[in-house]
């Protein structure tokens, strides 16, 4: 289940604690008018890195609040050995991306990192954002 409080969405985990987990925030960008487009949690490469569909998978229900709430864009920021950096996608790329279905994890769907844009971003003010 994915819960919004504010411009913030989090996912139900069930462990011990039952714990909300940060999917990510809707920040307002410049593309090239003011649009709103969803950040998610910084992702690390060898944590959340998805071999087979060479990207970052993202929840399919998640997908869909964001297009219901007419947000058009996703970043995707990435902070592994190589620094720092952020992917774009349309909203509706990834909806039509490819469906990943994992043991233990909800549906989510995958874009190729390659057929992503990168965005310029300050890492330490979308760290404020995020988790500040």
């Amino acid at each position: 289940m994915i819960r919004r409080k504010g411009s913030k969405f989090y996912l139900e985990v069930f462990n011990p604690q039952h714990d909300w987990k940060l999917l990510g925030i809707i920040i307002t960008i410049n593309i090239p008018d003011e649009q709103s487009a969803f950040v998610t949690h910084i992702k690390k490469p060898e944590i959340h890195y998805f071999i087979k569909g060479q990207g970052y998978p993202i929840n399919e229900e998640l997908l869909k609040m964001l297009k219901n709430a007419r947000i058009e864009y996703i970043i995707i920021p990435e902070s592994g050995k190589t620094g720092f950096k952020a992917y774009i996608a349309e909203t509706e790329n990834y909806l039509k991306g490819e469906l990943v279905s994992e043991p233990m994890t909800e549906k989510q769907r995958s874009v190729p990192l390659k057929e992503l844009s990168t965005i310029d971003i300050d890492e330490e003010r979308l760290k404020n954002y995020m988790y500040g």
